[in-house]
């Protein structure tokens, strides 16, 4: 009987974890610009839109000699913070989403640097708090 709780609560964790956003552009190797706009998507998958919304961030951090920071340890120079208000009305899509223009810092060194998406929701009958921030996040080049 415990096997199977815990099997229930691992299949329960995976389904969530398995529901989360993702970033749409700019995409690893893309090329930013100092002291420029730079365009973000954040895109919902149509599995997670149970979730209650209730922010992200978007940060940039250089990479030195070429080794990002893990994005566990922060957001590096947030960009933008606040609400997203993804648009569910886009036909033949089975995602919404919601785009921004940020300004890529003007004294961010050239070279690799990490763009990172933070997320927080609440999702499930009690409303569990999501916070995800590995693996949404962009290996950009500033030039």
């Amino acid at each position: 009987m415990i096997f199977k709780r815990i099997a229930v609560f691992a299949a329960g964790i995976a389904t969530t974890l398995a529901q989360t956003i993702e970033l749409g552009y700019p995409q690893s190797g893309d090329n930013s610009y100092s002291g420029q706009g730079l365009d973000a998507q954040v895109i919902l998958p149509v599995s997670i839109e149970g979730c209650i919304q209730v922010g992200i961030a978007l940060g940039i951090k250089s990479c030195v000699d070429g080794s990002c920071f893990d994005p566990a340890d922060g957001s590096g120079s947030v960009l933008y913070a606040g609400p997203w208000t993804h648009d569910t009305n886009t036909p033949g899509i089975d995602s919404s989403y919601q785009n921004f223009t940020v300004t890529i810092l003007s004294d961010l060194a050239q070279g690799l640097a990490i763009f990172t998406l933070t997320h927080l929701c609440l999702i499930g009958a009690n409303e569990f708090p999501l916070l995800e921030y590995q693996y949404r996040n962009a290996t950009v080049n500033i030039v």
